[in-house]
């Protein structure tokens, strides 16, 4: 993970248990000091919790619901108490724990502003200045003094987020409150906390959106039953993730008994099964994140980026010419039909482009290997690292893509890093084109 100088939050050894009774009766004995040892069973909401937590670390909590996340959050705010274990915070703690919590429905948007900030102890020039710093950036206009149970759920992230996050938290709690805003206003709010990171704030952020981890935050922990099973960068702990959500979602789509209403996975002994082999595959290749497939015959056996000689490519320089070679390997003699994809995306998880073949037809030996390359005469974007997924699919039709069904994925698995000619041109995409002069008898006036 990476590394901060000063803990704004220390676990130690944080234990959250419940006590779960077989019936009414047996929660009324217990309350009357009557309890019988076999008619309890206890469950660990969160179980032996170690983490330092750096000043200004942007960093997220993922895992399937129930896994303790919010949870944690809770207790971190003060709402819930440990068990066991002790929790140290360094900082004013602002939460951002539900949509509309902490406003008063009947009251303007204007009036919670006010009172959100009275509450949290700020002089009368703080809180006008905070006001005006609010408007500006939730650009509700005229709603703001419209009753907020009239805002619609995106209108009170906006103003729950900007709330929050303008009176400059020292550490700043998330939890699934970031999803009911546009595109628009979740760059706004990725400029903004990455400007409080800087200046020293520390985000934690719980997410079940992949893509607003990597986008939000540079590190994850990854909870599962109560459970840190994997700390670090975030790209590593979502593709883990991802890969063993993968694999749960396989198997109960697999499960002749399994039904519509039934949970993902009931067996403990299969989700720590699938959760061992996530985590071996992991920690063999960390760069690798394989997704189950129906069809296994096909596997992509190495990709490579090579330059228009075939050389192995350490950096790529904007404008070259590129190659990214995909090996497959047939694990079965049979004839296929394939489509070879290539999904690209920035290191924080936007995604940039998709690239699909025409459809192939191979007749395979068992062992034998077939290279496809998909070429960038000219590859355009900029300074930076991106990352790309890499796929073999048996069906698909871009137009119904429920119906798609791959032989191989590899999510997010390979990385590159482009230079452009100029070190501090932060340019996505540098898109060809070029200039000309123009005599001034070719320019018309518009009318």
């Amino acid at each position: 993970m990476t590394l901060h100088k000063q803990v704004a939050i220390k676990i130690e050894n944080l234990n959250k248990v419940y006590t779960l009774y077989h019936n009414k009766v047996d929660q009324l004995r217990d309350l009357l000091g009557l309890k019988r040892k076999q008619a309890i069973q206890e469950h660990y909401a969160l179980k032996n919790i170690n983490l330092d937590i750096g000043q200004g670390q942007r960093i997220a909590l993922v895992g399937r619901n129930g896994a303790g996340k919010s949870t944690l959050l809770k207790m971190l705010t003060g709402n819930f108490k440990p068990t066991s274990g002790k929790i140290t915070i360094n900082g004013k703690v602002q939460a951002l724990m539900s949509t509309g919590i902490g406003f008063h429905y009947e009251l303007t948007g204007y009036e919670n502003i006010k009172a959100s900030l009275a509450y949290n102890d700020l002089s009368t020039k703080e809180i006008n200045a905070a006001i005006d710093e609010i408007i500006h950036f939730v650009e509700l206009g005229d709603y703001l003094h419209q009753p907020v149970k009239t805002y619609s759920l995106g209108m009170q992230s906006r103003l729950s987020f900007a709330t929050a996050t303008a009176i400059k938290p020292e550490i700043l709690i998330i939890d699934e409150v970031l999803g009911a805003g546009d595109a628009y206003f979740t760059a706004k709010s990725v400029d903004r906390m990455k400007k409080l990171t800087n200046n020293g704030c520390t985000l934690l952020l719980v997410s079940h959106a992949t893509s607003q981890v990597l986008q939000f935050c540079e590190d994850a922990i990854w909870l599962e039953s109560g459970e840190i099973v994997k700390q670090g960068r975030a790209l590593e702990v979502v593709k883990a993730y991802e890969a063993y959500s993968k694999k749960l979602e396989f198997e109960h789509f697999n499960n002749p008994m399994a039904t519509t209403n039934s949970s993902v996975i009931q067996s403990t002994w299969l989700r720590e099964k699938l959760l061992h082999e996530a985590l071996s595959a992991h920690s063999k290749n960390e760069d690798i994140s394989r997704w189950p497939s129906m069809d296994s015959r096909l596997k992509i056996n190495n990709v490579c980026i090579v330059d228009e000689n075939n050389n192995a490519l350490p950096a790529i320089t904007t404008g070259a010419p590129v190659r990214i070679n995909i090996d497959i390997i047939a694990n079965a003699a049979d004839n296929y039909d394939c489509y070879f994809v290539v999904l690209l995306f920035t290191e924080d998880g936007r995604w940039i482009s998709r690239h699909c073949s025409d459809k192939y037809q191979f007749s395979l030996q068992e062992g034998q290997v077939v290279t496809t390359s998909l070429f960038y005469d000219n590859l355009c974007l900029g300074n930076g690292k991106f990352i790309f997924s890499a796929a073999i699919y048996k069906v698909l039709d871009l137009d119904d893509l429920d119906n798609a069904c791959y032989y191989d994925l590899l999510s997010r698995s390979f990385e590159f890093t482009v230079i452009a000619p100029y070190k501090d041109d932060f340019s996505l995409l540098h898109l060809p084109a070029r200039w000309k002069i123009l005599s001034p008898t070719l320019c018309k006036e518009s009318t």
